[in-house]
């Protein structure tokens, strides 16, 4: 570094800038130095001063973190590119001290046993997790398709090496297994028992990683396939082939679009309107009918009304005093609007009082009193049987109207 710097001060850089440090790791290579100085959150002194610490490298006008502060971060949160070659290494320290071990049989020998069978199984965990990351991010956010194909092919080459990798320690395991049942060590049987579970484990992810890859590998050479062709047609174009050469344009016209499929469209244009009326719903049926949509034949038309519908039960309406009605309904807090008519005992002068009598008072009490009542607009629902078939009717949930209490 250009300064003399302890652990100390490289934290407390890191902390006050750590705005800074989040932006460049997550924007690699893409933040100039005129947009992190145009940011609130740095000057320009504190800018040359992590220049002057390594903690920040600028090469032709982008900034970027120095690489071993990126490395501390990936090897922190188990990102970054995936390094298979440790595993290699802790592999054959593994042999080595095992070779040791059955030499002198001391315990020193038997810790650094321990020791790499446990570097083992995180490091390979680590790694497949970090090749699972790389394997989706080069595929989502890589822009060169033949960029993008190389490097899944490289990662499909690192797969196959972790693999060999779990079954030379699957090996020597096996082969040790002898060893391991006499040292009568319960931790030496606790880690070994955990590393066979973790290999089985990330062999079952390592497949589903090799199914990943294939998949997006098919998927990306279907779209370069499509892209040369693209890229071949816009040459030919350019270039006037089709036009002067070809009889492009008269086969294009002569062959019949597929955007109709086959059926004729209509002469004239119904309006939506007359779609929701009666009429309309006549012509819907017969189209229904005609092609067998049954969705379009579930409403049916409703019958005529009476001429004297407005008269029926006149007598009991003007005997009804709907003004108590309401006032007895808002003075309960019990039932809604529809169930509190449907129970309610008229008086026995006006006689007995129908459901359709009951519904009709409903809908002129929520029109005359809308003010006095809280809608709530929700969807209530009413089972009731006439004749022998059993029906259902939506109504609105109507509640007394609450006074709100003011709070001082």
């Amino acid at each position: 570094m250009s300064l003399q710097v302890n652990v100390k001060d490289l934290l407390s850089n890191l902390y006050h800038n750590r705005g800074i440090v989040e932006l460049l790791f997550g924007q690699r290579d893409q933040v100039t130095v005129n947009e992190l100085l145009g940011r609130d959150d740095i000057t320009e002194e504190q800018y040359k001063k992590l220049i002057s610490l390594d903690i920040l490298f600028e090469y032709e006008n982008i900034v970027s973190l120095n690489d071993s502060v990126v490395a501390m971060f990936e090897d922190f949160m188990e990102i970054g590119e995936v390094t298979p070659g440790f595993i290699n290494d802790y592999i054959n320290e593994l042999k080595r001290h095992i070779a040791f071990y059955q030499e002198a049989r001391e315990m020193r020998f038997l810790r650094s046993i321990k020791k790499y069978l446990k570097r083992i199984n995180a490091t390979l965990t680590r790694e497949i997790i970090k090749l699972q990351k790389n394997v989706d991010d080069t595929y989502k956010n890589e822009s060169n398709y033949r960029i993008k194909l190389q490097k899944l092919e490289d990662y499909r080459e690192k797969r196959d090496t972790i693999i060999e990798f779990i079954k030379k320690t699957t090996d020597i395991v096996d082969e040790t297994r002898t060893l391991f049942s006499i040292t009568n060590d319960s931790e030496l049987f606790g880690i070994v028992t955990a590393l066979k579970a973790s290999l089985i484990e990330n062999l079952d992810f390592l497949i589903e990683i090799q199914t990943d890859i294939t998949d997006f590998i098919n998927k990306i050479q279907f779209q370069l396939d499509v892209y040369k062709k693209a890229q071949r047609l816009k040459e030919v174009k350019d270039h006037g082939t089709l036009h002067f050469k070809t009889n492009f344009r008269e086969i294009v016209q002569n062959i019949n679009t597929l955007k109709h499929n086959g059926h004729k469209t209509p002469k004239t244009k119904i309006p939506i309107d007359f779609l929701y009326s009666d009429d309309g719903h006549v012509l819907c049926k017969r189209i229904s009918e005609k092609y067998k949509i049954t969705r379009l034949m579930v409403r049916g038309l409703a019958d005529k009304m009476a001429g004297n519908f407005k008269d029926k039960g006149l007598e009991q309406q003007i005997k009804l005093d709907t003004e108590k009605l309401v006032d007895r309904f808002l003075n309960q807090g019990k039932q809604n609007l529809f169930e509190y008519l449907m129970d309610y005992k008229f008086p026995k002068m006006i006689g007995n009082v129908s459901f359709e009598e009951r519904l009709s008072l409903f809908v002129e009490i929520a029109m005359e009193y809308q003010t006095q009542l809280d809608f709530k607009y929700r969807l209530q629902y009413h089972d009731y049987t006439e004749g022998e078939t059993k029906k259902r009717l939506g109504y609105t949930l109507i509640l007394p109207m609450k006074e709100k209490v003011k709070k001082k």
